[in-house]
């Protein structure tokens, strides 16, 4: 030691990291204190990470869609869809909700539907298809790494024909509505312009009254109100312009909102209250044998487009459809409409042999 300060020597520069600690502090330190250790970062590491919940995956991933500007009947379709799914764990796996599920429980899901809800095999694919593009993002995103739906095929939907309103069952529909009253006037125009443009209930009832041209018997679909998110223009026939013209004399003074379609008080309507609406009527009308809804209209119009031009190309884009599958479907005849055809065909030269 050094005879100067009794320390001991130590070069310049050199790292003194010892610390003398008096003993009467120490004694005040507990023993847990003294006993637990530090984690290492590559202990940090290895913690063990939270466990996934369905519920959380499904908010990130209602998040992702809403930021890359999915539509508001998208996004409503997401949440009605995942709490289909979220029942049926409820019921079935005693309401458990903080696990990802396997493959064994989505086959589990499909038997549920078909068996217990008796559900159709298109109405399952659609929840299917909701779910399942979940977890696909979920493993585009590095949050898992194998999707439940891995394996599990869609259910395989039996090809069906479309049904269409007759020309007879039209006439009893508008029959029903009072042309002297608005809501009997609006009722008959919403019959009309769905008849005429083949426009999606949806998309119908976004359209504003500054897109509808009546000179040209046009109206405008934005892309923000179409399904598939693309502008379209869609036509309509004179029934329908003459139905505008009246209609639109009171919109002008009553309309308290810019949406074509108004109640009596002048506000907007929604897609509810419209499919409500046209199966009251065809309950008025006593027709039976084919649903009257909003989406028997759009049937209805492809198929008497298809039979009158024979262009299904032109058919996709007033449909708003991004490919022509889904119009073969909407496309689908019947078999007086082959047979129609058929004859046609045979009788092209009236050969003879």
């Amino acid at each position: 030691m050094s005879s100067n300060n009794g320390k001991t020597p130590h070069k310049r520069g050199q790292r003194k990291n010892n610390l003398d600690i008096p003993q009467r502090l120490l004694d005040r330190l507990t023993p847990s204190v003294l006993e637990t250790p530090r984690s290492t970062p590559r202990e940090a590491e290895k913690a063990p990470q939270e466990t996934l919940a369905l519920s959380k995956l499904f908010n990130r991933y209602y998040a992702a869609r809403q930021a890359a500007g999915a539509a508001e009947r998208t996004l409503e379709d997401y949440r009605k869809h995942i709490n289909w799914f979220r029942r049926f764990l409820a019921s079935e796996y005693s309401g458990l909700d903080n696990f990802v599920p396997n493959r064994d429980v989505i086959r589990s899901w499909i038997s549920h539907m078909l068996t217990v809800q008796k559900l159709k095999p298109s109405t399952i694919n659609i929840r299917l298809r909701t779910v399942k593009a979940m977890f696909n993002w979920a493993m585009s995103e590095g949050i898992i790494k194998e999707s439940p739906f891995n394996n599990v095929e869609l259910l395989r939907v039996p090809e069906e024909d479309f049904q269409i309103i007759s020309k007879a069952q039209e006439r009893k529909l508008f029959n029903c509505c009072e042309l002297t009253t608005v809501t009997g006037l609006r009722d008959a125009l919403l019959m009309s312009f769905l008849l005429d443009t083949g426009v999606r209930i949806g998309e119908c009832m976004r359209i504003l009254v500054d897109e509808i041209d009546l000179q040209n018997r046009s109206a405008s679909v934005r892309a923000e109100s179409a399904k598939t998110r693309k502008a379209r223009t869609v036509y309509f026939g004179a029934r329908t312009q003459e139905l505008l013209v009246i209609y639109l004399a009171w919109h002008e003074i009553n309309g308290q909102a810019p949406n074509l379609f108004l109640n009596e008080f002048g506000q907007p309507l929604d897609k509810n209250w419209a499919t409500r609406c046209i199966s009251f009527i065809g309950k008025k009308a006593k027709i039976s044998g084919v649903r009257i809804s909003p989406h028997t209209f759009r049937h209805t119009f492809a198929t008497r487009y298809i039979k009158a031009t024979g262009d299904p190309f032109s058919l996709r884009r007033l449909l708003g459809h991004s490919s022509m599958e889904m119009v073969n479907r909407y496309v689908n005849q019947d078999a007086a409409d082959v047979r129609e055809q058929y004859e046609k065909f045979m009788n092209r030269g009236n050969e003879q042999w």
